[in-house]
């Protein structure tokens, strides 16, 4: 195969992550990353490192994953992408190629990111069952799962909403919007979208604002987790098969976490001139985080 300048392409990934133990590489375990990975070498014919805009923890899906990896072979995107869907497992596709400046990755200029939990009310349902968690309950309240929704937005400390395993060094997040809708077969989604994510973020607040629905608890409840600052006073973590990482935005948010990135020749630089406070790099998102 050609050689030819250094590229970096870009991928959206979609995957069903049922059958992995999340995105990240791990020895001796089915992930997401290693099949990738496997499969792109199989193609261009060197080593590569694919980077994703975040991880996902096991059981959790993706609809639109941004990942990058670099490479000097002249192969085009449309032989690329027949390529890679030729190799690919069938729980994982590539839906579209693009590019990034060299040196960047799509962490880097991720400015949010929208994740959909899914649950099923009434009976069980089979063309839900792989993706939505159906908790055995008849209904769920939503406007009281709205109203607990609205404590939410914002930014807040989350610490209550985070897994006992994150080791993120700050717990402050904000969430630029939540929703939530049933269609006729009763499946409900909650829709969230935020600028970054600790661990289990987004199943813990699943699972909080579904004790709403159900009456366990009053929707000014999830004001009070934000408060107290408690895992142990949220919900229980809701099950990792209802979590959708939606979609990652490139544009319409704030740079919010992180220095704003000059892209040069030899890839991207941080600018100094950004306040103190914007320093930290929020990089936990489900499994990464939300999962």
């Amino acid at each position: 195969m050609a050689e030819a300048s250094p590229r970096n392409i870009l991928l959206t990934l979609q995957y069903d992550g049922t059958g992995f133990s999340g995105w990240q590489y791990q020895p001796g375990k089915r992930t997401v990353q290693g099949e990738l990975v496997q499969s792109i070498e199989g193609i261009v014919g060197h080593s590569v490192e694919a980077w994703a805009s975040s991880r996902t923890d096991a059981g959790v899906h993706a609809r639109a994953m941004p990942v990058s990896f670099e490479t000097t072979k002249a192969i085009p995107e449309h032989g690329l992408l027949r390529g890679l869907n030729a190799r690919l497992p069938h729980d994982i596709s590539v839906t579209a190629i693009g590019a990034l400046p060299l040196g960047v990755r799509p962490r880097d200029v991720a400015l949010a990111t929208t994740y959909l939990y899914r649950v099923q009310l009434g009976p069980r349902r089979a063309l839900a069952s792989r993706f939505a968690w159906c908790p055995k309950q008849p209904r769920c309240d939503l406007d009281a799962m709205r109203q607990a929704s609205a404590h939410f937005l914002g930014e807040h400390d989350f610490a209550a909403f985070r897994s006992v395993h994150c080791d993120a060094k700050s717990t402050r997040r904000t969430i630029h919007a939540v929703t939530l809708e049933i269609d006729a077969d009763d499946l409900v989604t909650i829709s969230i979208t935020g600028n970054a994510f600790l661990r289990n973020m987004v199943r813990i607040m699943a699972g909080s604002l579904i004790s709403v629905g159900l009456g366990r608890r009053p929707p000014e409840w999830i004001s009070t987790l934000l408060a107290t600052l408690r895992r142990d006073d949220a919900a229980q973590t809701a099950p990792a098969l209802g979590l959708t990482l939606h979609t990652v935005h490139f544009d319409g948010y704030p740079r919010i976490g992180k220095r704003a990135l000059e892209v040069t020749g030899r890839g991207p630089t941080e600018d100094d001139s950004a306040p103190a406070s914007a320093v930290e790099s929020v990089v936990d998102d489900d499994g990464l985080a939300g999962g």
